[in-house]
């Protein structure tokens, strides 16, 4: 059924013309807001950018100085004379050097504000100098965590038990398997997070520094969450400063990040694009303001239009669509006394009358059907019966007990089918249908013996539910058996095959009868052809019938087989279902 696209509607053309209208008016007033919302992300992007560079410049060189430092005190000769020398030492030397070693960390602590403490790993005595305690034992555990972090080049900093620290280990010179001597500054990352607690805009947003490998990080937010998606993030960005924005939990965020080689990690920063564009917040109201008005006009308008004229208008093409739809029960009503009242009427009146119609001409053909079927059990009974009771009685004579009880069986199969009532059973399967037809080869079998060879295919198994009207393949082999094969003292020959293709299924029966011409098949065609065929109607035709009206195509269609007899072809539709279920077999 064809339907009104939504844009051909009188209700959408109605609704679009006051859009039209009005639609300028948001386009200015949303330019204005776009406008000053580049504006202000760009201010503020130049101000982040601007800071981070900054800061991560100053930590860079702060860094340097401290790194530098350290390798200053671990290659000075002080430190390596008290590892090496301490058993010729004398107390006071020990403790004169002790003393300037602790005075040099203290000096290196003081450095910079990022320093928590600084520490001087001595293993072969199993001692440590540090800054915040003059002298203590060695661990073993810190030590070794110091050792390989030193050696990694990526990054100076090495993360151990939730701290941060800077290591320089002391060449080892050839030939000396001792444990080197090793200097550590911790990172003060409290202050640190205090510092990046600074990079806020309006209270939000917030900085953070995370390793390259994102094994440490350090922040002044507690939302770990959004600084990863952000980190994870930066990995497609260009090298240099990059400033763009994420999507996180439903917000946006504007962010930059800039690559440090030197520490070998990424500092970030980040604020969230709503507070950005706080100021804004007049221009955005307004912008509501002005849709809620509008807004209301246009329900209020579109309401009126949609009572006056698209309600009745919208009834009225529901109720042509369920007439197409051969819903012919269908009725409305108006209260109104108006146009639409007018066509309402009519509408009805001509559904009425339709509905007659349609239930005379229904009936006429369904009296029509059950009147040929009745008459087609009819015609098949009486000399099949007479045939099948002289089979009987041939066998009984020569006390063939065993064929006696199959060729009953096979009789009452076949009897009991063609015997239900057309009114409950006017449609079966085609796997019935068929083996109703098969039955009845085997009983005519018994009668003619080795005289006739049948050669019956399967069915496709995907069509073995597919519902047809009743007794319209045994006919067809009857006509054969009564018409072709019964002359034949030898080599009879019948063959039923299916065919399936392009949606359809074609049930072919062929015989080698030499008694048919041309001119009879194409007479056969001929009367086939007609709606109404002239003369007595045969089971052949009953069958054509039945077929058009299932399937409203020809029914039957005659034509030489290529045994040189007759060829009977009769093409069922199978539904959509059935030809998925087909394709599903074949895979």
């Amino acid at each position: 059924m064809q339907t009104i696209p939504p844009y051909n509607s009188i209700y959408t053309k109605l609704v679009f013309t006051f859009l039209l209208v009005i639609g300028p008016l948001y386009v200015i007033v949303l330019q204005i807001n776009r406008s000053d919302a580049d504006s202000v992300k760009q201010g503020i992007a130049h101000s982040i950018s601007s800071q981070s560079d900054f800061y991560l410049s100053n930590l860079e060189l702060e860094f340097e100085q401290i790194i530098r430092f350290q390798q200053e005190l671990g290659s000075g000769t002080e430190l390596d004379t008290l590892s090496n020398a301490a058993e010729i030492m004398t107390t006071e030397e020990k403790r004169k050097s002790i003393l300037s070693i602790h005075q040099q960390l203290l000096h290196l602590k003081s450095s910079s504000k990022h320093i928590e403490d600084a520490k001087a790993f001595l293993p072969l005595l199993g001692t440590v100098i540090s800054a915040n305690q003059p002298y203590f034992d060695m661990s073993v555990e810190e030590f070794q965590a110091m050792l390989e972090g030193a050696s990694t080049p990526a990054s100076p900093f090495i993360q151990w038990r939730n701290r941060l620290y800077i290591a320089f280990v002391q060449p080892r010179l050839i030939g000396i398997e001792d444990p080197p001597l090793l200097v550590a500054a911790e990172v003060n990352t409290w202050r640190m997070t205090q510092t990046m607690n600074r990079f806020q805009y309006n209270g939000a947003g917030g900085a953070a520094l995370i390793g390259s490998s994102g094994s440490w990080l350090i922040s002044g937010s507690s939302d770990k969450a959004l600084i990863q998606a952000i980190a994870e993030n930066t990995s497609q960005a260009s090298a240099g400063i990059k400033l763009t924005t994420i999507s996180v939990d439903g917000r946006n965020y504007i962010y930059n990040k800039i690559d440090s080689e030197m520490l070998g990690a990424t500092f970030i920063t980040y604020v969230p694009e709503a507070d950005v564009l706080s100021p804004l917040k007049k221009n955005r109201d307004l912008i509501w303001y002005v849709s809620a008005f509008s807004l209301l006009v246009i329900i209020i308008v579109s309401y009126l239009i949609y009572n006056w004229i698209h309600r009745p208008l919208r009834t009225f093409i529901l109720a042509f669509r369920q007439v197409g739809n051969a819903q012919l029960n269908v009725s409305i009503s108006r209260n109104s006394k108006d146009e639409f009242a007018y066509l309402y009427e009519h509408f009805n009146l001509t559904v009425r009358k339709l509905r007659e119609l349609v239930q005379e001409v229904f009936e006429q053909k369904y009296r029509t059907q059950l009147a040929e079927f009745k008459q087609l059990q009819s015609q098949i009974s009486p000399h099949f019966l007479y045939n099948s009771f002289f089979t009987i009685y041939r066998m009984a004579k020569f006390k063939e007990v065993t064929n006696i009880e199959r060729f009953t069986k096979f009789l009452g199969d076949y009897y009991r089918f063609i015997t239900r009532d057309p009114q409950q059973h006017d449609e079966v399967t085609l796997g019935e249908e068929v083996r109703h037809a098969r039955n009845y080869v085997d009983i005519q079998l018994f009668r003619f013996g080795d005289r006739i060879k049948v050669d019956f295919a399967k069915i496709p198994p995907s069509c073995e539910g597919l519902a047809v009207p009743r007794l319209i393949v045994q006919p067809v082999i009857e006509n054969a058996f009564h018409y072709a094969l019964e002359g034949h003292e030898e080599n009879a020959l019948l063959k039923v095959s299916f065919l399936e293709s392009d949606g359809q299924l074609t049930i072919r029966v062929e015989d080698n009868g030499s008694t048919l011409d041309d001119d009879t098949i194409a007479r056969l065609n001929q009367r086939m052809e007609q709606a109404q065929p002239t003369g007595g109607t045969t089971g052949l035709v009953n069958v054509n019938q039945r077929l058009r009206l299932k399937y409203g195509t020809q029914g039957l269609m005659f034509s030489r087989s290529s045994s040189g007899g007759l060829q009977v072809d009769m093409v069922l539709t199978i539904p959509v279902d059935r030809r998925q279920e087909s394709r599903k077999i074949m895979i």
